[in-house]
C-alpha cells in the first residue's frame, strides 16, 4: 500500500516536472516568436488631440507633435507600437489597470506619482491659455469678466491649476469638464462654451478668436504603467541618448507643430500698436533678381515677392492693409529708402546680422535658404579665384562675395550679364549666382564656355525692417514662421522662366543629328539639280561650277566645323587631319585637284561621331568595352550618311575606311592592302598622326619625334609602307603645313 502510494506520489511528481518543463519551452518560443526581431511590441493609449496627436482611429494617417516623438523613441530602443484608441480619461484608466504601457501629455502631480511611471525628462513644456470669440466684448484679459461666464476644459491635470487661477482672483464660472479635446474644441467653435481653457501650443488658431491671457503651466511627460519597469529604463535611456545625439531635436518639433497654434496670433503689445496706427503696408523690391523679385513689362511687380507678402498677411488674418510694391535697381537706393521711411519692407535682404546693421535694418526670419554658385571659364582652375566680378546695384551679391571671398578683388559691373561676360572674357577670374537663378542662367548659348560649382556657405532670403520699427519686425516674424516648410520653394520654379531664351542654336544643338542628317539631305538635292542643270554649258558652265564648287566647299567645310564642335577635345581636329592628307598626296605624286579632293573628302572623315553620345567622346577615364565597341561604330555611320551623295562615291571612303589597317586587322570590315581606298589610306596616316600630336581628354600629346617613330614602327602593319615612309619625309623636310582652305578654282569633282 505504501508502495502504491509513492509510485503514485513521483508519477504526479514527474507529470508536474513534465509540465513545468513544456510550459517554459512554450514560453520562451513564443517569447521568441513576439520578439525574433529583437524589438518589443509597447501598447500606447492614443487620442485624438489637435497638433499633439492626429488619426486616432484605424486607418487614419497619424501626425503630430506626440507621433512622431514615439517614432523617435522608436529608433532608439526598437520598440514596435499596437495603437490603442480611446478619449484621455479611458485611456489612462487603462493605464492605471495596466492595460496599456504608455500614455503621452501627463503632468506630474504626487497623487499620479503613486499610481503611474515618470521618466526623468519631460516630453515637452505646456504654457495654458485662454481663449474667447472676437464678437464677445464682455470678455477681456481682466479675470473678473470671466463672472457668469461657460469655461470649458479638458478633465485632466490642467483643471487643477485652472481653479486654483480662479480662486485666486475670485471668480464664480460655470466650469464645463470634457473627457476630450475634439469635444470640447467642438463646444466651443459651435459657441456653446464662451471661454475655453486649451494648451496653447497643442491647438489649432481659431478664426474670429483671440487669446485673452494664460493661467499657467506645467511640464508633461509620456509616463509608463506601473507594470513595465522595463520600458520605463528604456525610455530614459532614449530620451537621454536623444538630448545628448540629437540636441534640437525638441526645439524642432515644436517648431515644426506648434507654429499653427493658437497662439500664433496673439499678437503683442508692439505688434497692435503697429496695426492700430498704420493702414498701409509699403514693400521695396529689387528688379532684376527673378525669380525672388522684379518689375514684369506692364510696370507690375512678379516674382516670389508678390506671393509671399499676401500669403503672410493672410496668416495672420489681416485683411485691411493697402498694400503697395515699389521696385529699385539699386540696393543702395532701397536702404536709403527704408532708412528714411519711404517704404516699410525691403525684399530681399541678406540674413548676416552685420550688413543688416551696417544697413540699420532688422532682417526678419528667413524666408528662404539658397545655396550659391561660383560661375567659372570651363578652362580656368575653380580653386585659383583672385579676383570676383560684383553687380554693383546688388548689395547681397556683394556682401555674400566679401563673406566667402575676404581676400579677393571685387571689380564692380553695372549688372549680372557684365560680370559673366567679364567671366567669359577673361577679364575677372569668377562672380557668384544665387542657386535659384544660376542653372537658368547658364542655359543661355552665350554662356555655353561657363562652369559653376555650389559653394559651402548657404545665404538667408529676408525681409529688411528698419532699425526700432519693432511691431512690424514681429507681424513679419510671425507670418512668416506661418509658412508652410516648402511654401516658399515651390514658388521660384514659376519665375525662372525668363531667365533662359531657347533660340534657333539651342534647337540645332538639342536635335544636332537630325539637323545634320537633314542638311546633307537638302544639300545633296540642291547641289545635284545645279550640277545636272548645268551640264549642257560650256564656258558659262565652268564658272557656273565653279561658283557652285565653292558653295560645295564652304558647306563641307561648316559640317566639318560642327563635326569639330560635337567634341570640344578635338576641336580643329578635321581641318588638321585634311591639310595633312592634302600634302601628303602631294607628296605622293597626285595632282593638286586630286589632292583637292583628298582634302575635302578628309574633312568629313569623323562625321559618324555625331552620333555618338556625348558622355563617351567627352569621358576623361579609360573606356569600357562597350563604350570602345559605340565608338568604332563611327565609320559605319559616317559612310551611311555619306554614300547618299552618289556623284561623288569617294566623299564615303573617308569615313568608312579610315579605321582600316594594311594589315587586315583594323575596323569595320578588316580590309587588306590594296582592297582599302587608297584615299582611306593616306587619310589613315594623317588621322593617326594628329590623334598621337594632339591632347585628348584622356593623355597629353606625344613629343613629335614619338609621333614619327610610332608612324615608322605602323609601316607595312597599319599603314602602307610607301605612304608612312613619304609623311615621315614631308615632316623632316618641313613642308607639314597648313595651305590656303579657299582653292575654289581648282575643280575637284
Amino acid at each position: 500500500m505504501q508502495m502504491k502510494i509513492f509510485m503514485k506520489k513521483r508519477w504526479m511528481s514527474l507529470v508536474l516536472i513534465y509540465s513545468l518543463l513544456i510550459g517554459t519551452i512554450i514560453g520562451v518560443f513564443l517569447s521568441e516568436k513576439v520578439r525574433a526581431d529583437n524589438s518589443k511590441v509597447v501598447y500606447v493609449g492614443y487620442y485624438e488631440n489637435e497638433i499633439f496627436q492626429e488619426g486616432a482611429r484605424d486607418g487614419a494617417v497619424k501626425s503630430g507633435y506626440a507621433y512622431e516623438y514615439y517614432r523617435k523613441l522608436s529608433e532608439y530602443t526598437g520598440w514596435k507600437y499596437e495603437y490603442v484608441y480611446g478619449t484621455y480619461n479611458e485611456l489612462y484608466e487603462q493605464l492605471l489597470d495596466g492595460e496599456i504601457d504608455l500614455l503621452a501629455g501627463l503632468a506630474k502631480t504626487p497623487e499620479r506619482e503613486e499610481l503611474i511611471s515618470y521618466p526623468t525628462m519631460p516630453m515637452g513644456t505646456e504654457i495654458y491659455h485662454l481663449i474667447k470669440h472676437t464678437y464677445d466684448t464682455d470678455i477681456t484679459n481682466d479675470p473678473t469678466s470671466f463672472s457668469n461666464k461657460k469655461i470649458g476644459i479638458l478633465n485632466s491635470a490642467i483643471i487643477d491649476v485652472f481653479y486654483n487661477y480662479i480662486l485666486e482672483y475670485d471668480v464664480d464660472c460655470n466650469v464645463v469638464k470634457y473627457d476630450d479635446y475634439e469635444s470640447l474644441l467642438h463646444d466651443f467653435d459651435d459657441g456653446e462654451i464662451d471661454i475655453a481653457a486649451v494648451e496653447g501650443s497643442g491647438t489649432y488658431s481659431r478664426t474670429n478668436s483671440e487669446v485673452i491671457g494664460t493661467f499657467g503651466s506645467s511640464d508633461y511627460y509620456l509616463c509608463v504603467s506601473k507594470d513595465r519597469p522595463d520600458l520605463l529604463e528604456e525610455l530614459d535611456n532614449a530620451q537621454t541618448s536623444i538630448t545628448n545625439q540629437e540636441p534640437n531635436f525638441i526645439s524642432n518639433l515644436k517648431y515644426k507643430y506648434y507654429q499653427g497654434s493658437v497662439t500664433s496670433l496673439s499678437f503683442s503689445n508692439y505688434e497692435k500698436d503697429w496695426l492700430e496706427n498704420n493702414d498701409k503696408l509699403v514693400v521695396g523690391y529689387l528688379e532684376n533678381l527673378l525669380p525672388l523679385s522684379d518689375t514684369d513689362s506692364d510696370g507690375n511687380v512678379t516674382g516670389i515677392i508678390k506671393d509671399i507678402v499676401p500669403q503672410m498677411l493672410s496668416n495672420l488674418s489681416i485683411y485691411d492693409l493697402d498694400v503697395s510694391y515699389v521696385g529699385y535697381v539699386s540696393y543702395e537706393d532701397m536702404m536709403q529708402d527704408i532708412s528714411d521711411e519711404k517704404i516699410d519692407i525691403a525684399f530681399p535682404v541678406n540674413g548676416s546680422l552685420f550688413y543688416s546693421e551696417i544697413n540699420e535694418i532688422y532682417p526678419s526670419n528667413s524666408i528662404l535658404s539658397v545655396s550659391n554658385e561660383l560661375v567659372f571659364k570651363k578652362d580656368k582652375d575653380a580653386s585659383k579665384v583672385h579676383t570676383l566680378a560684383v553687380n554693383r546695384n546688388n548689395g547681397m551679391q556683394y556682401y555674400y562675395t566679401k563673406s566667402s571671398y575676404p581676400e579677393a578683388e571685387i571689380v564692380y559691373y553695372p549688372d549680372i550679364d557684365a560680370c559673366l561676360k567679364a567671366v567669359k572674357e577673361g577679364q575677372v577670374d569668377a562672380t557668384i549666382l544665387s542657386s535659384l537663378r544660376a542653372y537658368d542662367i547658364l542655359k543661355n548659348s552665350k554662356y555655353h564656355s561657363l562652369s559653376a560649382i555650389p559653394l559651402s556657405l548657404r545665404e538667408d532670403i529676408c525681409f529688411g525692417i528698419k532699425i526700432g520699427n519693432e511691431g512690424l519686425l514681429k507681424l513679419v516674424n510671425r507670418g512668416v514662421a506661418l509658412f508652410n516648410p516648402d511654401y516658399t520653394s515651390s514658388l521660384t520654379p514659376h519665375y525662372t522662366d525668363e531667365l533662359y531664351t531657347y533660340t534657333f542654336f539651342d534647337l540645332i544643338r538639342d536635335h544636332f543629328a537630325i539637323f545634320v542628317g537633314l542638311s546633307i539631305a537638302i544639300f545633296v538635292i540642291i547641289t545635284t539639280s545645279i550640277i545636272i542643270s548645268m551640264r549642257s554649258k560650256v564656258e558659262k558652265a565652268k564658272k557656273q561650277r565653279i561658283a557652285i564648287q565653292k558653295v560645295f566647299n564652304q558647306m563641307i567645310r561648316a559640317f566639318a566645323k560642327i563635326i569639330d564642335k560635337k567634341d570640344e577635345y578635338t576641336s580643329g581636329h578635321s581641318f588638321r587631319v585634311a591639310t595633312y592628307s592634302r600634302s601628303l598626296a602631294l607628296k605622293i605624286g597626285y595632282s593638286p585637284e586630286r589632292a583637292e579632293k583628298v582634302y575635302n573628302v578628309a574633312l568629313l572623315h569623323d562625321i559618324g561621331k555625331i552620333l555618338i553620345p556625348n558622355d563617351i567622346l567627352h569621358k576623361k577615364d579609360e573606356l569600357s568595352e562597350n563604350e570602345y565597341n559605340q565608338v568604332k561604330k563611327h565609320p559605319e555611320y559616317g559612310n551611311e550618311i555619306l554614300q547618299e551623295i552618289d556623284l561623288i562615291p569617294e566623299i564615303s571612303y573617308g569615313a568608312g575606311y579610315h579605321h582600316e589597317r594594311f594589315d587586315g586587322k583594323g575596323y569595320p570590315e578588316g580590309l587588306k592592302g590594296d582592297e582599302i581606298p587608297e584615299i582611306a589610306q593616306i587619310i589613315s596616316v594623317a588621322d593617326a598622326f594628329d590623334a598621337m600630336y594632339s591632347t585628348r581628354p584622356y593623355r597629353k600629346k606625344m613629343d613629335l619625334e614619338e609621333c614619327l617613330n610610332e608612324i615608322q614602327e605602323g609601316a607595312g602593319s597599319q599603314f602602307n609602307p610607301d605612304f608612312a615612309k613619304a609623311f615621315i619625309e614631308l615632316v623632316k623636310e618641313g613642308k607639314l603645313k597648313k595651305v590656303e582652305e579657299e582653292n575654289n578654282d581648282i575643280l575637284w569633282w
